[in-house]
């Protein structure tokens, strides 16, 4: 009515950006004159400040905010000194002391019945109030923002959501149709694709150069211009994945150099880290290590940063702790954002970790994968993926639903994608073959077994041809399924330094169980597989590998057929269940932490330790083979020989102990070097095989 010029004050993130469309446009439907004012993340940081506030008060009257301003009492102060009168819209936690704004508008404040709308949610429900139906076209930018600000698709956000993609599938605005065509999608718009791949391109606008593209994209009315709106986006997104990996990286190697059995709480901090891509790394980071984390970008004395939760931790509340340590900090139970001076930080990431341990009872928090069921591979059909759709939209309470498959096969386990970080794979179950990719799950290739699967039956088209396939969340190898396998217990063994059996032992089985108090620590190393299912039989909590363990959290864990330098450095007792043949230094070595104990020679090792020794005269006719032609595989050196190819391998380990070749198992490869004479027995491997086949079958064998 007095004609008071509105200036909406945002964010630079999706919400932030939405919302500020949003309310733009319902204020223009209203004839109310309006600007847009969004902050620069790296200059300004998040949320209202003094200096902006001052400069809009020069052109508006009305400071409206949007997905900020619920804890800016300051600035709220500041706004009203200036002549301006302020309305807060937000979605944020209030704080105990509330901005003297002359509203104040939020889901949680009063008795709203829905606490989860979004900031661009808080904005819709504001449009709707203002212009009433007319606000209605502006619900495919609400429900953008509800699934791209991961705040639960429940309730009133589930409507927004679902009529929202409609909408957006079908979306007359110039620029967001550029931009997702620039991104492939085409036809029905789902919240996955929301989620990963109109977001980002949203996002990197503010994190690299300025979220006001984003905003005239989604305000454009122009064909042409839309469309080079949403190339600058996918340039900007293009750079964001560049920088994004290289902070991840970094970051990665900070944490592989803690000691995560201390740590509750993660803190990592770069010169220099894009304030925009700290928060990708964070939950990266808290995903991967299932450890809330707080990434930091140092600029001079000033660290700027993103923090994000795992588990069931309240981050906020965590941060609130620390409280006293920060310029500023914001935000919610799964996020939160916050600058701190650099000379705090080590106290912070201290605090922050006690604050976590008091919520978890200072132990680790275990990665958890929860299923909706059970399902066998052949009920992964197309009629099932169609069934499933109809609980869509998916994303944050309320996830795509998971499935666990009880004994599958696998059949192929092959490493795809860049650097092998992906896993295709192929199992059985019964008469039923499935295929399956498993994103991040390159580590399982080439494993053998029967697994439990997590998955959700997914439908994949290529070359025109629709199969139903599994999207794996989760693999666990049945250890019950294992079949024993001498060879690759051989190989395992023999692939260590062995420097001959250690005197007595340093452990007893019952003091083991000790050991695994709390979930954290402890490796039992299982050179047989009999020995590894006596241990699984006694401590089933604790996880089960095969060849590495690898894990920064240390969780207890029994290793089958591993070696010492795939193993973590974490581990604060190693156990050497099958006895000792003088690994004790490699392990020492691995692990420098960790105390070293081990049981008696078992039963087990001293057969396979019998059935791989190869008398005197068979080691010579070995030597003679391998200087008549280097064999090109353990099978075919085996087969010349007349030996099996567990005692191929062993010959070849004695051959590398008295120096007469340089040879490996995996991968194979021999080469001869310079003759000398040596004895068999002057290898440790040799005598410790020697006497175990002279117990087992006599000095004269059987």
């Amino acid at each position: 009515k007095n004609g008071r010029k509105v200036a909406v004050y945002g964010d630079y993130d999706v919400d932030g950006v939405c919302a500020s469309a949003i309310i733009l446009e319902a204020l223009q439907m209203a004839g109310i004159a309006c600007t847009a004012y969004i902050p620069d993340r790296h200059q300004e940081g998040y949320g209202l400040n003094i200096p902006a506030v001052q400069r809009v008060a020069k052109e508006c009257k009305v400071l409206l905010t949007v997905d900020c301003g619920i804890t800016s009492v300051e600035e709220t102060a500041a706004a009203k000194e200036s002549g301006m009168q302020v309305i807060i819209t937000d979605h944020h936690r209030p704080p105990e002391k509330l901005p003297d704004a002359d509203a104040l508008i939020s889901p949680l404040l009063g008795d709203y019945p829905f606490p989860y709308l979004c900031g661009a949610g808080v904005a819709y429900k504001v449009a709707l109030g203002l212009v009433g139906e007319r606000a209605k076209g502006l619900m495919e930018l609400a429900a953008l923002a509800t699934v791209a600000d991961m705040v639960p698709l429940l309730g009133e956000n589930r409507a927004i959501v679902a009529l929202g993609l409609e909408m957006l599938s079908d979306t007359i605005r110039p620029g967001l149709r550029a931009m997702m065509n620039g991104a492939g999608i085409d036809g029905k718009v789902t919240s996955e694709q929301v989620a990963f791949q109109i977001a980002p391109r949203m996002n990197a606008c503010g994190r690299l150069d300025s979220a006001r593209i984003a905003l005239d994209m989604l305000l454009t009315h122009d064909v042409q211009e839309g469309a080079r709106l949403a190339v600058r986006m996918e340039e900007l997104n293009q750079q964001r994945k560049q920088q994004e990996n290289t902070v991840i990286d970094e970051a990665m190697a900070q944490v592989e150099k803690m000691n995560l059995l201390e740590r509750r709480a993660l803190v990592v901090m770069g010169d220099g880290w894009n304030s925009g891509v700290v928060g990708l790394a964070a939950g990266k980071i808290a995903e991967k290590y299932a450890c809330p984390t707080v990434a930091l970008s140092r600029e001079g004395d000033v660290c700027v940063g993103s923090a994000r939760s795992a588990g069931d931790v309240d981050i906020h509340k965590a941060l609130s702790q620390c409280a006293d340590l920060f310029i500023r900090f914001g935000g919610h139970k799964q996020a939160a954002g916050l600058t701190i001076e650099r000379s705090r930080v080590e106290e912070f990431a201290n605090r922050l970790s006690k604050a976590v341990a008091d919520q978890t009872g200072d132990r680790a928090l275990i990665p958890t994968v929860i299923c909706d069921g059970k399902m066998m591979l052949s009920h992964v059909t197309e009629e099932t993926v169609a069934m499933l759709d109809m609980l869509q939209p998916f994303g944050m309470g309320n996830p795509p639903p998971r499935f666990l498959c009880d004994g599958a096969l696998a059949l192929s386990l092959r490493p795809v994608g860049n650097q092998g970080k992906h896993l295709k794979c192929t199992f059985q179950q019964g008469n039923t073959l499935r295929d399956g990719i498993f994103f991040g799950g390159g580590q399982w290739a080439g494993q053998q077994g029967i697994f439990n699967l997590v998955m959700t039956p997914i439908v994949n088209t290529f070359r025109g041809v629709t199969t139903a396939e599994c999207q794996l969340h989760a693999m666990e190898l049945q250890p019950e399924g294992l079949r024993k396998n001498p060879l690759s217990e051989a190989t395992a063994l023999l692939s260590e330094d062995i420097t001959g059996i250690r005197a007595g032992y340093t452990i007893s089985a019952d003091q083991i169980a000790s050991l695994m108090d709390g979930n954290q620590g402890t490796l039992l190393v299982c050179r047989c597989l009999e020995t590894a299912m006596e241990m699984y039989k006694r401590f089933p909590d604790a996880d089960f590998a095969q060849g590495s363990a690898l894990s920064p959290q240390a969780f207890h864990t029994i290793l089958l057929y591993g070696r010492a330098k795939d193993t973590c450095t974490s581990y604060q007792h190693v156990v050497l269940c099958d006895g000792s043949l003088g690994e004790e230094e490699a392990y020492k070595k691995a692990c420098p932490r960790a105390q070293i104990h081990s049981l008696p020679l078992s039963a087990p090792m001293k057969n396979l330790l019998a059935d791989m020794y190869v008398e005197l005269s068979g080691m010579r006719e070995c030597y003679r083979k391998l200087k008549e032609a280097i064999p090109s595989s353990l099978q075919q050196y085996a087969e010349k020989c007349g030996l099996t190819e567990m005692q191929a391998a062993f010959s070849l380990k004695v051959f590398n102990d008295i120096q007469l070749t340089d040879a490996s198992i995996l991968p194979f490869r021999v080469a001869l070097l310079p003759l000398k004479k040596a004895s068999p027995a002057d290898s440790p491997l040799y005598r410790i095989a020697q006497q175990a086949k002279e117990e087992k079958y006599g000095v004269h064998g059987v």
